[in-house]
């Protein structure tokens, strides 16, 4: 997994890997960050958006947007609690 700082957004590149492997390293990463923080998970699993949904859900984070570009699923979210 890489972990990069891309327009201050804190990027994970998770592609390759299937369910559970991204939340589980994006569950990792949230041990480490401040609150605030806006992650950019870059996947290749085609369950990653329902999948990242659930764990904002669940976690409440602010899930903010997923879009496709090519063969890749991007998905942003605000590392807060929801108000």
């Amino acid at each position: 997994m890489k972990v990069s700082v891309e327009n201050e957004e804190l990027v994970l590149d998770t592609s390759g890997t299937e369910c559970p492997i991204p939340v589980l390293k994006a569950r990792k990463l949230a041990s480490e960050l401040d609150k605030d923080t806006v992650i950019k998970i870059i996947a290749t699993d085609p369950l990653a958006e329902a999948d990242f949904e659930h764990y904002c859900d669940q976690s409440n984070y602010e899930y903010l947007s997923c879009e496709k570009i090519k063969d890749k699923i991007v998905i942003r979210y605000r590392f807060k609690i929801k108000n």
